[in-house]
């Protein structure tokens, strides 16, 4: 995993995390100007085509075909000024590197400093339709990540299973944590 290693506001313990993750996970700094991605781990890479030098310090929506990505992008964009909202899941158009295009459904998550949202945790999945035995390894891998981050973050963690959403969630909540320094690591 590649993170801004002059930026502040990621945390010892969430590199860590989004490295160990065999789930494609980006973070991006929502206290700048256009929400810039700031970390993304090998999986994400893996499943975008992109280098990690050719995607941090931008937007997520470079990713999106030419022309945009439809009223899906209106409904994201909703989620990240919508304060009550901490997490949101959307099924949204994506190109990789190398042109071929695929369905992305993305977890993003609000993570939160000073009562202030500071960063947003996105978790990728490549979607085919009918595709079930794709979709338990996402699972599969989600819970393994959760079990390791368990372990990791000891009694403070808060895990949950079951649904997509849950396993996703799941991820944000450790992600919090760390970004709040429960563990005592910074």
């Amino acid at each position: 995993m590649s993170a801004n290693s002059s930026h502040p506001a990621i945390p010892t313990g969430l590199r860590k995390v989004m490295q160990g993750s065999r789930v494609s996970l980006s973070l991006a700094d929502f206290t700048q100007p256009d929400c810039p991605l700031v970390a993304v781990n090998d999986r994400f890479c893996d499943l975008s085509g992109y280098g990690q030098d050719e995607v941090l310090g931008r937007n997520c929506r470079f990713l999106q075909p030419t022309g945009g990505a439809g009223p899906v992008r209106d409904r994201m964009r909703a989620f990240l000024k919508d304060a009550d909202q901490k997490d949101g899941k959307f099924l949204i158009p994506n190109i990789r590197r190398n042109g071929k295009r695929f369905l992305n459904l993305v977890y993003m998550s609000k993570l939160y400093r000073g009562g202030q949202v500071a960063l947003v945790l996105g978790s990728q999945f490549s979607v085919q339709p009918d595709d079930r035995r794709k979709t338990d390894v996402y699972d599969a891998a989600l819970l393994e990540d959760l079990q390791v981050m368990k372990d990791i973050l000891g009694e403070t963690a808060m895990v949950l299973l079951g649904s997509y959403e849950s396993l996703a969630s799941s991820h944000s909540i450790i992600a919090q944590a760390r970004l709040e320094g429960i563990d005592g690591e910074d």
